[in-house]
């Protein structure tokens, strides 16, 4: 697909949007609180902060295994 630019999009493009799409409406839906247990903590938040919370650092991982190693 081109858009207007003549750039064309991705199959990964269009697999990350909808991924984003995907989160974003599961922490919308997920308002409640939630208890959050850490090693010598436990502590209650939002569970959609416990979502994205998850959700970005799965995207920090992935871009740091994703790069080129001899960087």
């Amino acid at each position: 697909m081109a858009n207007e630019n003549g750039r064309s999009i991705s199959a990964k493009q269009v697999v990350v949007g909808i991924l984003v799409v995907v989160v974003v409406a599961l922490a919308i839906a997920n308002l409640d609180d939630a208890e959050v247990s850490l090693v010598f903590h436990t502590f209650t938040m939002p569970l959609i902060v416990v979502i994205v919370g998850a959700a970005a650092i799965g995207w920090v991982i992935g871009w740091f295994m994703g790069r080129n190693r001899n960087e």
